[in-house]
């Protein structure tokens, strides 16, 4: 736990002599920020600026201060985050433990290696159309697989085509036939 003094890093806020304990990864924040402020306030000292000398140099104002409340929600953020990632990486890795062998490694070439479908259709020894119908359905399987076990909501009702009719272009066609 270190000691500092909030009139010295917030003194519009706290004008009298204030110690404070805090733990070591905030008093460290804190002074970085100070430098990092301090440094703005000397890069606007020798490089002045008209507001009208060019749109938008009002937005390079220094920015506030981050008090330490703040400092600790931000970790605390970015904890939750980093917990939430991991875990959809599990689950991820126990949806892919699902998929066959080919649509596993289809679906690793087309978004980890970013390979197109003609690539993955030479590279597994067939067509560039199975290599697509082969990566769609992984994807629909995985679909399937996030919304049965709750992690995944349902496509909506309105976003499923429900037309019996046939596209106007075979109309059409089916039209001349008749005639």
């Amino acid at each position: 736990m270190k000691t500092i003094n909030l009139k010295k890093h917030y003194y519009p806020i706290v004008k009298k002599d204030t110690f404070v304990e805090v733990p070591d990864e905030v008093a460290e924040a804190i002074l970085e920020e100070s430098r990092a402020e301090n440094a703005n306030g000397a890069k606007q000292h020798y490089h002045c600026y008209s507001l009208d000398a060019s749109p938008g140099i009002e937005n390079h104002s220094p920015e506030q201060a981050l008090s330490p409340e703040d400092i600790l929600m931000e970790e605390e953020t970015e904890r939750e985050q980093e917990a939430a990632r991991a875990l959809m990486l599990e689950r991820l890795r126990e949806a892919l433990a699902t998929l066959t062998p080919r649509q596993a490694s289809c679906l690793y070439a087309r978004f980890w290696e970013g390979k197109p479908f003609k690539e993955i259709a030479e590279a597994e020894g067939f067509s560039t159309s199975a290599a697509t119908v082969t990566v769609r359905n992984a994807l629909i399987k995985l679909r399937k697989y996030f919304i049965k076990r709750g992690w995944m909501e349902p496509p909506k009702e309105d976003a499923i085509c429900t037309k019996t009719t046939p596209p106007k272009r075979n109309r059409k066609r089916m039209s001349a036939k008749k005639s």
